[in-house]
């Protein structure tokens, strides 16, 4: 079975990864609202479903979080990694300069995840991820807006996630040497970046307001 744990990588072998790729060709041949059955993946990679269930995978299900685990996990690394190579990176140009080539490594399984309803909505196993990275750079003066933070905060990530979905959704998306300028347009024209501040490292000498001292 697979094996993780929050400080250490998910470990897949060789074979899960073959039932994995084998999970997403049947997605995709698949009609968006068919279930698809252990013996279909079994088929593409020339084993029984026994062999899978009693070594690999319990369940389709399994299969699938799996997929989702993976990709989910080195999105949001990528996202860290950025702030740890250049801590002076706007969060959107981190997310156009480390994240997007990571999504777009993953197209073929997030479009997938996109567009079968039959497993869940993939936001929520990316939106947390994202929120937490996106937090350090809410601005702490927002007095003109009423919403509450946390509720701002997570209305523009999935701002944020719905605009990249849109992309690597398509059957054939543009480049990440392209895409990468068309989403900092986009987040222009919606003056996503008026309530991010402009990095991390600024953030690192900013003292909170008695209001956000109060709050925490």
């Amino acid at each position: 079975m697979i094996s993780a744990n929050k400080e250490q990588k998910l470990y897949i072998t060789e074979i899960q990864k073959k039932i994995m790729d084998a999970f997403l060709v049947v997605a995709n041949e698949s009609n968006s609202g068919t279930r698809i059955t252990m013996n279909e993946i079994a088929n593409k990679v020339r084993m029984t479903p026994q062999a899978i269930y009693r070594k690999h995978f319990k369940s389709v299900i399994e299969i699938s979080d799996t997929i989702r685990d993976e990709t989910t996990d080195d999105i949001i690394k990528a996202m860290d990694e950025a702030f740890v190579k250049d801590k002076n990176l706007p969060i959107l140009e981190a997310i156009a300069r480390e994240v997007i080539p990571v999504m777009y490594k993953y197209r073929f399984a997030i479009r997938i995840f996109y567009h079968y309803t039959e497993y869940g909505d993939w936001f929520s196993y990316i939106g947390d991820g994202f929120v937490e990275c996106a937090r350090p750079f809410l601005k702490r003066d927002l007095s003109d807006v009423s919403i509450a933070r946390e509720s701002l905060l997570r209305l523009y990530v999935r701002i944020i996630i719905q605009i990249l979905l849109q992309w690597v959704a398509e059957d054939s998306p543009a480049p990440p040497s392209i895409y990468c300028d068309e989403f900092l347009e986009l987040c222009e024209m919606l003056h996503l970046s008026d309530y991010f501040d402009r990095s991390y490292f600024c953030l690192l000498y900013t003292s909170p307001s008695p209001r956000d001292r109060s709050v925490s």
